[in-house]
């Protein structure tokens, strides 16, 4: 059983499936999320955009080298692959650069998880992300 906040507690903008990961990355002290998606993988969820993966986009928190960062990231991605293989889902992170306009490109970090397989069906799609999240939680808790 969960000892953190029920769905309906939690900000209108975090779903709920994506939490626990969000709540693991703010605990690190490491960084600040400010955006996340749990994937949305049945056709009638489809957009423009693609949207068949999870992610947590962050950025250093408060007095945190973005070198500091980018080793954590490091580590939680190669400890993912180590216990958990690329299948059924792969996690990736990177910078992502985003220019505001002529003069400003925002810099955040992304952390994705993706199914392995595309052709596979929507419910597997949610089952494996939501198990590869508490995977991912539980490297990063250091568990």
């Amino acid at each position: 059983m969960c000892d953190g906040p029920t769905p309906s507690m939690l900000p209108d903008d975090i779903e709920w499936p994506i939490w626990p990961l969000v709540e693991a990355l703010t605990q690190t002290g490491l960084v600040q999320t400010f955006s996340s998606c749990a994937g949305h993988f049945e056709p009638t969820e489809q957009r423009l955009r693609d949207r068949n993966h999870a992610e947590v986009r962050f950025m250093p928190a408060a007095n945190v080298p973005e070198a500091s960062v980018e080793v954590a990231l490091g580590q939680w991605l190669a400890r993912f692959k180590a216990r958990h293989g690329l299948m059924p889902v792969t996690a990736v992170g990177y910078k992502l650069f985003t220019p505001l306009d002529a003069e400003t490109v925002e810099q955040t970090f992304v952390l994705e998880l993706r199914p392995f397989n595309r052709f596979d069906q929507p419910a597997t799609k949610r089952a494996d992300i939501d198990r590869a999240i508490g995977q991912l939680v539980g490297v990063i808790g250091g568990h």
